[in-house]
Formats: structure tokens, C-alpha cells, sequence
């Protein structure tokens, strides 16, 4: 039996659908941070287990996550630069109607399908602690009198929840995270958007 093989039945392979990992990689990519000199923010985190695959990025304005559903398996959290989660993408592209397998052996990760597939280092940072954030913002939303944010972000959400899909916004509290809703019918997301100082 090959290490791949092995790995298949191990804790660190799963598989989902191409064309549910190309939206979940592709939304959550729009997030990650530009600035390469902070790695472990132009990157996305990725793992999976208990039939969800969860995908996360975040730019110090604004954090996504993706989680969508999985055949059985276990990935250990992982740390993927934004340039190999575009080579990913890239490969995942022809194989939108197979299943693409994650396996993870040390500090690599193998995505493949039907015999084409793509290696790439994990990263050795630590992805920041997002799950507090999130959780925080899911209460009530509050009433505010104005709230300031850059619109070319929005453009990202369209691209997520496609051109006739609606977003939803929900403000927490003056110079909070606002809480964005990606309506999906194969992905469950969550986003949130940092408010801007605005000089008046």
C-alpha cells in the first residue's frame, strides 16, 4: 500500500465535491490579506472533519468563513499560502464535476483528482483566532446612527453570493464588526466587516 493509500484511511485525507471546494477556496480567497511580508495572513486556513470542510481568511478588515459538506474523513488544520490556494484553484477548476481529494502527509498538503494533482508547503504560522469574533457577533443586532466602510469590499460579496443573490447586514454596536449574511444553498457562511474611522 502506497503513503497516499495509507493516508486515505488515516486521520489527514478527506474528499469533497470539485465544484463545492471551488466556491468555498474562490469566496474565501477574496479575504485573505495582499501583503505577503505577513504570511500567515496572505494565506487561508483550511481543515476538515465530522463531514464539514471549513475554509477561513481574513485581512485584518474583514474575516470570512466557509464550511461546506464532506464525504468521511479528517484533515488537520492547515495553513495554505494565497498563491498555492490559487494553484489549487486552478487544478480544482477542470474537476468541478469529480472528487477532489485533501491528504496530508507532515508538512504538505496533495489536492487530486482523477490523476492530476497539486503539492504545496504548508505554512508553519499560526492563523489568528477567529472563532471568538465570530461567535460575539451572531447576538442581536444593535442600532446605529451611521456606520463608515469601504464599498469596494462589497464587490467581494457579490462575487460570493453571485449578482441576484442579496446580502445582509447586520451592525452590532458603534465601531463593532458588522455581521455579513452570504445567503448559499451548498455553503454556510460567515463575515464579518470592520467599520472605518470616518472624519467628519
Amino acid at each position: 500500500m502506497s503513503t497516499i493509500e495509507q493516508n486515505k484511511v488515516g486521520l489527514n485525507y478527506i474528499e469533497l465535491e470539485g465544484g463545492l471546494l471551488l466556491e468555498l477556496l474562490e469566496g474565501v480567497s477574496t479575504h485573505a490579506g495582499k501583503d505577503k511580508s505577513l504570511p500567515t495572513l496572505n494565506a487561508v486556513a483550511i481543515e476538515g472533519g465530522g463531514g464539514l470542510f471549513t475554509a477561513r481568511a481574513t485581512d485584518r478588515y474583514r474575516l470570512i468563513e466557509g464550511g461546506a459538506r464532506t464525504l468521511d474523513g479528517q484533515l488537520d488544520a492547515a495553513l495554505v499560502s494565497l498563491d498555492d490556494i490559487k494553484r489549487i484553484i486552478t487544478l480544482v477548476k477542470g474537476h468541478t464535476s469529480n472528487l477532489i481529494g485533501l491528504n496530508r502527509i507532515g508538512d504538505a498538503l496533495i489536492v487530486s483528482s482523477l490523476g492530476d494533482s497539486v503539492t504545496v508547503s504548508l505554512l508553519s504560522g499560526t492563523f489568528p483566532p477567529t472563532e471568538e469574533l465570530l461567535s460575539k457577533s451572531e447576538g442581536e443586532p444593535s442600532a446605529v446612527e451611521g456606520v463608515a466602510f469601504n464599498p469596494a469590499f462589497f464587490t467581494d460579496y457579490a462575487k460570493i453570493a453571485g449578482k441576484k443573490a442579496a446580502i445582509k447586514v447586520y451592525f452590532n454596536g458603534d465601531g463593532k464588526p458588522m455581521r455579513i449574511r452570504i445567503t448559499s444553498d451548498t455553503i454556510k457562511w460567515r463575515a464579518l466587516l470592520m467599520p472605518m474611522r470616518y472624519a467628519d
